[in-house]
């Protein structure tokens, strides 16, 4: 059955390491004198999982994953993208100059990947219904969404940053304000010059017109 495998993925695979490391003894190979194997601590145990895990950036990131797949589940992501239609009047280049200022401020309250999951089948749609490369509203999109400097939820690193104390919110902020600005300036020099020639980002190719196209194979 083909949609078994659906079932098995990463996540899977950190799950199945995770659980053998509950069952491997840490002592495996003992000489005289060490205890029997079947005595040994496990190389893992759970108290050590429930006193040393960060679990508010476990819960943090879950849920912004979790917000991603409803938003495309319900629909969402179609609905406002055909709301968006109404930027049509703008000129591609500000259009793709306000969906990086958009998306940078997104993924500093959601997860990367979850950013990203949310809103490029919003900016497949809108660009198809604009009759607009998709690729060109895309493009900019995935790269912002890396752009997280200013909040600790933004990104595990940030996360993981902040979770030991020494870091105040309001530091993380004024750093991470220049750094944005000037993430966005390089995405939009970058892709109304290097990307129109590698991409071909100023016509509206003949793959997103086509009956076969779906935001979901646009952003696979």
């Amino acid at each position: 059955n083909s949609s078994s495998f659906s079932y098995f993925s990463d996540t899977s695979t950190a799950m199945l390491i995770v659980f053998v490391l509950f069952i491997i003894p840490s002592r495996p190979f003992c000489n005289r004198g060490c205890p029997e194997v079947g005595s040994a601590p496990r190389l893992l145990d759970w108290g050590t999982v429930e006193h040393k895990l960060p679990w508010g950036v476990v819960i943090l990131m879950g849920s912004g994953f979790a917000i991603a797949d409803a938003a495309e589940t319900s629909g969402l992501s179609s609905w406002v993208g055909e709301k968006l239609s109404v930027l049509g009047t703008l000129s591609p280049v500000v259009l793709a100059f306000l969906v990086t200022c958009m998306v940078v401020m997104a993924t500093e309250v959601l997860s990367n990947v979850a950013a990203a999951t949310l809103l490029l089948p919003i900016l497949a749609k809108l660009a198809v219904q604009l009759e607009i490369n998709p690729l060109f509203l895309m493009i900019p999109a995935t790269l912002s969404a890396s752009y997280a400097f200013m909040l600790p939820v933004a990104t595990p690193p940030n996360a993981i940053a902040f979770s030991f104390g020494r870091i105040k919110v309001y530091e993380m902020v004024v750093t991470g304000i220049f750094l944005n600005v000037i993430a966005i300036g390089v995405v939009t020099l970058s892709l109304n010059t290097i990307g129109r020639a590698v991409f071909g980002l100023g016509s509206f190719p003949h793959w997103a017109n086509s009956t076969n196209f779906t935001t979901t194979s646009c952003v696979t």
